[in-house]
């Protein structure tokens, strides 16, 4: 598997439920003034941040709405057919009144094999940007769908121009 794109990939009563509670005015975002690791020496752009909510990573349950999402990620595990959770990362992007395409990265570089997912709670025209095999394949944000790839397929989001924000989940599993 290279990539692969799921629709409806859960109820539209719990789709909106969780819809509504991402985009509240109390749901708690945490803002990134960078969006990928720049350490080896890349440079990023002032444009370049989004807003995060960590849900779960190194085994560690950090938010109390982590079980508000069981039901997407048992949707999500059942699709990537894996229990071994890496990390659960909300993100929120927000119109810049152009697409800004952030920087190239895997989310786990070290590893070898592990697998990405990317459910979106958005239609807009931002999106996801994977390099395979030397080409780009740009996945629209379209919401309720889930974009599963290899994990180390180098890849980059990009922001709306047409919404208030861009809300996804990103899922890393081993």
């Amino acid at each position: 598997m290279k990539y692969k794109l799921h629709k409806n990939v859960i109820n539209k009563d719990t789709y909106k439920e969780l819809q509504e509670l991402l985009t509240c005015v109390d749901f708690p975002w945490y803002y990134q003034s960078k969006t990928v690791d720049y350490s080896k020496g890349k440079h990023y752009k002032d444009n370049e941040f989004m807003f995060t909510h960590k849900f779960f990573q190194h085994g560690d349950i950090l938010s109390p709405y982590f079980t508000t999402l069981l039901p997407i990620t048992f949707a999500v595990s059942n699709i990537v057919k894996s229990n071994n959770l890496l990390r659960i990362k909300a993100n929120m992007y927000t119109n810049q009144g152009k697409n800004v395409y952030h920087g190239v990265h895997t989310d786990y570089p070290d590893l070898k094999k592990y697998t990405t997912a990317v459910y979106n709670f958005t239609t807009c025209d931002g999106g996801t940007v994977l390099y395979i095999d030397g080409d780009e394949v740009v996945i629209p944000s379209e919401e309720n769908t889930l974009l599963v790839f290899d994990g180390v397929i180098e890849h980059k989001g990009f922001t709306q121009k047409d919404t208030k924000n861009r809300v996804l989940i990103n899922y890393d599993f081993i």
